[in-house]
């Protein structure tokens, strides 16, 4: 594993400071790529007529970072692609486009696209019918793009779409197309009672994205080492899968929002430490 090359933070984390702050932010942490998050207020498609994206990508290139990955706000934001509602369910398809078709401005070459949801008293295979649907056409579009749609396992607090890798592995199938992979977040794997290695004997190579948080019984995204989760476990998987793809380290829980360099810094030590049996992150 080549960590410096494959680690990435994600600014959703710093929803509270300026993306210029972020990105001071990762170099003085010493990363050297971004897990870019379609968040306000840094970039967002309700801003798009007055934010500059060829700028916002020059500017990360400006500090000598790289976008591994996009991945757009789909839970705080009425984005769904599973929607039962119509409008809804093609107004999500058309913001996740926007992602899409300029993820190339930033020489990112994947999208992050979570499965949505439907209302908990209809049928989920209405649900899993409207995503299929909804991820056939955006694959099509990422196709045109030069892009890579991957489709995130969520928890089932989320979404009840993708509660393991075989209920994952059902819609990818079903969507098929040479531009869909998988991102992995670990909080939903192993709220899935599964391991990273259930999904990477699932997916193989089609795992293009690996999400890395501890958790606790109410599936919050913490620091490593604050949660539940055995990190050294999932470490040991990458290694054993000689994966070479992104390895996004993601905390969103709320109070870590107001300190996320202090946090950040914690979760790349913790990683560090265990990757290289104690050497401090630098």
């Amino acid at each position: 594993m080549d960590f410096k090359q494959q680690i990435c933070i994600n600014n959703m984390t710093y929803r509270r400071y300026s993306f210029e702050y972020f990105l001071k932010s990762v170099q003085r942490l010493g990363i050297k790529n971004i897990e870019l998050s379609g968040c306000h207020p840094h970039y967002t498609i309700y801003e798009n007529e007055s934010t500059d994206v060829k700028g916002l990508a020059d500017k990360i290139k400006q500090y000598g970072l790289k976008v591994l990955s996009i991945e757009p706000e789909q839970n705080f934001l009425p984005v769904n692609i599973a929607s039962n509602n119509q409008y809804l369910r093609e107004e999500s398809i058309r913001q996740m486009i926007f992602y899409i078709e300029h993820a190339t401005d930033f020489d990112c070459k994947q999208v992050i696209i979570y499965p949505g949801k439907g209302m908990m008293d209809y049928p989920i295979e209405e649900s899993k019918k409207y995503c299929c649907e909804s991820l056939y056409e955006l694959e099509k579009v990422a196709k045109e793009c030069g892009v890579r749609i991957l489709l995130q396992n969520v928890s089932q607090c989320i979404s009840g779409l993708t509660p393991n890798c075989k209920a994952v592995s059902e819609i990818v199938n079903t969507v098929g197309g040479t531009n869909l992979g998988v991102s992995v977040n670990t909080c939903a794997v192993c709220a899935g009672k599964e391991t990273l290695e259930d999904y990477f004997k699932c997916f193989g190579e089609k795992i293009q994205m690996v999400q890395i948080a501890d958790s606790d019984a109410e599936d919050e995204q913490l620091v490593l080492g604050e949660g539940e989760q055995d990190i050294s476990m999932h470490i040991g998987t990458l290694k054993k899968r000689d994966y070479k793809g992104p390895i996004a380290l993601e905390i969103t829980m709320e109070e870590y929002a107001d300190g996320a360099e202090k946090y950040y810094a914690q979760s790349l030590n913790t990683f560090q430490n265990i990757l290289n049996g104690g050497d401090r992150f630098a």
